[in-house]
């Protein structure tokens, strides 16, 4: 049976059967804090993780600390709080598969403030500091108080990385599955690629030029999913982001020295040290659905957006195959072409990288050719 792309409403309710085991956090409803911001964040050498008796996990209770800050502990994570009233909101826009969960932890962490989405699942309106969105793409509506968002950050992908990430979230959708736990089989994958793959590479373009098109430079700023997650690259992209978010009022982001710590805690899932038993002891919990029972305690009507026992939202274990056609490669090479040339003089930084992923497609085609080549 072909898979259908999802109507986000139906992926909301299939995503509460999964949540409990598969979302990510620890860090998406945590901030972290700074000294220099009078936030307590301290740089050093690690500290061991004190636990006081009366420091356990009261499932469902008021309390906001995951951990307790030590000194010298590089820094702590704690959950975000509402924004103060007439804060600005930004967007957060990527097209599905370019690390939507991800980017939502790291703005958390990094400014200490909640943020929302787009379909409002976890019920907080306009009281948040960013706004996570798909749209245009079909699971991404704009909110009823578009009208006063007035900036964006765009998380961008390569779309043969992108789409496939996206069509895995369907699966698990579709299955009943946790979210970012699984990949489909690559039976699955050509069956959905074939009926929605040209569809897909036409939204992944309505995408781009609509977010680019709809703000000025100083409002917009784009970031590389791959650039993100790269071992050498990822901390200072975080860093570009949070003097982003820090230019409005009443964000006060994170020290730039505390940077490096919480994108080795979101990004790669290595929380600072005086903290990591805690936050695998959360973790454990969420394993044993033990979370279950303090969510269901929570306000009527409000569901957790993630999961504050887990928060790696990169998918693990073994990678199928997910093939194209040459025709198919050559679409998506064309589409990016003419997304790189549209913006070649305004914004240097989104041709260059759409212009890598041409290269990398490229690549892969010549490579694929090379095994099969044509009347051969």
């Amino acid at each position: 049976m072909i898979f259908s792309r999802l109507n986000y409403q139906a992926v909301v309710v299939l995503s509460i059967v999964g949540a409990i085991c598969g979302a990510m956090i620890a860090i998406a409803f945590f901030s972290v804090s700074s000294i220099n911001n009078l936030r307590d964040t301290s740089v050093g050498e690690p500290s061991h993780l004190q636990t006081p008796s009366s420091d356990h996990i009261h499932l469902g209770s008021n309390r906001r600390r995951l951990s307790k800050a030590l000194p010298n502990g590089g820094c702590r994570l704690t959950f975000p709080e509402k924004p103060n009233p007439g804060t600005p909101i930004t967007y957060a826009a990527s097209y599905p598969g370019c690390g939507a969960r991800m980017s939502w932890n790291l703005v958390e962490a990094l400014t200490g403030l909640h943020s929302g989405d787009d379909w409002n699942n976890n019920g907080r309106g306009s009281e948040v500091v960013t706004v996570k969105t798909h749209y245009p793409q079909s699971n991404g509506v704009l909110p009823e108080f578009d009208h006063i968002i007035n900036r964006v950050f765009i998380v961008i992908r390569n779309p043969i990385k992108s789409i496939p990430s996206f069509f895995n979230h369907i699966y698990e959708m579709r299955n009943h599955l946790p979210v970012h736990s699984t990949r489909a089989p690559v039976e699955e994958w050509v069956r959905w690629r074939n009926a929605y793959l040209d569809t897909e590479i036409e939204e992944y373009k309505k995408f781009i030029i609509y977010w680019m098109d709809r703000y000025t430079p100083e409002n917009r700023h784009v970031l590389a999913y791959e650039e993100l997650t790269d071992d050498v690259r990822g901390a200072v992209v975080t860093e570009n982001l949070n003097n982003f978010l820090g230019r409005v009022e009443g964000v006060i982001p994170i020290a730039t020295e505390s940077v490096p710590c919480i994108w080795r805690a979101v990004v790669k899932n290595i929380p600072p040290p005086q903290q990591a038993a805690h936050i695998q002891h959360l973790q454990k919990l969420a394993n044993n659905n033990l979370l279950a029972e303090a969510n269901e305690r929570t306000e009527p009507g409000i569901r957790r957006r993630l999961n504050p026992g887990h928060f790696d939202s990169q998918r693990k274990g073994p990678q199928p195959r997910r093939p194209y056609t040459i025709d198919q490669l050559d679409k998506m090479m064309s589409m990016l072409l003419e997304v790189a040339h549209r913006y070649e003089k305004e914004h240097v930084q989104l041709f260059n990288v759409m212009m890598g992923y041409y290269e990398e497609i490229k690549d892969k085609k010549n490579q694929q050719l090379s095994r099969n080549p044509p009347g051969g």
